[in-house]
């Protein structure tokens, strides 16, 4: 899916854009929806469950994001969306490369993490995201 994110220029001041929302769709803040909408291997756990979800699905799409753009792949996948929700439901710890590991500042390790944190109580707010002590870096 990397083709759905883009950027607005080729120089270090680039905006990142994510493109392509034709399976989305609008959740405001505090809302409960059930809708499964999405590109699956940026679906969060709980859509993959078909439970009642918030606006922190969004965070968890960041996530994988960031893990993607580190990686050059997603931290999870798999052949079906139950094959990918068994990945992350058996995922200890994210499967950071040990060759990029060791060249992360732990503010992005911690970051990921916390977006990338299976239980949406546990994860990154936006607020929360944007007052991060990596993007103060």
């Amino acid at each position: 899916m990397m083709q759905n994110i883009l950027l607005s220029s080729p120089h270090s001041e680039a905006v990142l854009k994510i493109a392509d929302f034709g399976l989305s769709r609008i959740i405001c803040p505090n809302d409960q929806v059930e809708t499964v909408c999405g590109s699956p291997l940026y679906m969060a756990p709980e859509i993959l469950q078909f439970e009642q979800y918030n606006e922190k699905v969004d965070m968890w799409s960041v996530g994988v994001i960031l893990f993607e753009l580190l990686h050059g792949y997603p931290p999870f996948h798999g052949r079906s969306n139950v094959q990918i929700l068994q990945n992350i439901q058996s995922c200890k710890c994210l499967p950071f490369s040990e060759f990029i590991l060791p060249h992360l500042h732990s503010d992005c390790i911690d970051m990921c993490s916390r977006l990338l944190s299976i239980n949406p109580g546990n994860r990154l707010s936006f607020d929360e995201f944007f007052q991060h002590r990596f993007l103060k870096l």
